[in-house]
């Protein structure tokens, strides 16, 4: 009896150790690396985050200069009409920026979902991917992991809990993104990326548009 439940316990444990065999889409988690996709998808991202608050002020903005500042003939010097022409000093500029300039541009849909699985794939060969079931206590524990390291690394979660949401939305140091909403900035900025399990499935449908 005693052998039975020995060869019982040690078979338990076998299985306990055996890691579950995932089917992972190709077209997702083994993309080969393109430099010249993540750099021009990147360059769109920071472009559309860009603020145009730069301006300038105009001859016409300028306060003062509405007196003529000599007579028009006479005086031998040139004539002027306003203190504030762009020729003198603390004048306006001419043809300055007046914060009017827009520096969106349009990223291709293919070219978005391909570049997150270039980075997703990248990762993943590093060996700075994991796939996890997400929970509290698995927040729990990134939570004190990244307050008490002082050189942590930066980690991205995908998943839609909102209890890992609340539980890590005011760290430094990780970022939650639902499997709709990462893009390839999200991944390009991490060092390290967990992926909730129940959501692989619907991940991979979104970046291969269901096919």
């Amino acid at each position: 009896m005693q052998n039975n439940m020995e060869e019982k316990a040690k078979q338990t444990k076998i299985e306990d150790k055996k890691e579950i065999k995932r089917e992972l889409n190709p077209a997702v988690w083994n993309v080969p690396y393109n430099a010249d996709l993540l750099t021009q998808v990147i360059y769109i991202y920071r472009n559309n985050e860009r603020k145009n608050t730069l301006a300038v002020k105009s001859r016409g903005d300028v306060s003062g200069g509405g007196k003529k500042p000599w007579k028009q003939k006479g005086t031998g010097r040139a004539r002027q009409g306003s203190s504030r022409s762009p020729l003198w000093v603390g004048g306006g500029v001419t043809f300055g920026n007046a914060g009017e300039k827009n520096f969106s541009r349009k990223l291709n849909k293919k070219m978005a979902r391909k570049a997150v699985c270039v980075m997703l794939s990248e990762r993943l060969k590093e060996g700075n991917l994991e796939f996890v079931p997400m929970n509290l206590e698995f927040a729990e524990k990134t939570r004190k992991n990244l307050k008490n390291s002082v050189d942590a690394r930066k980690t991205l979660i995908i998943s839609s809990n909102e209890d890992i949401q609340k539980k890590l939305k005011n760290s430094d140091k990780a970022k939650v993104i639902t499997g709709e909403k990462v893009n390839a900035q999200h991944l390009v900025w991490s060092n390290f990326v967990y992926v909730d399990e129940d959501i692989i499935s619907t991940l991979e449908k979104r970046l291969t548009n269901g096919k």
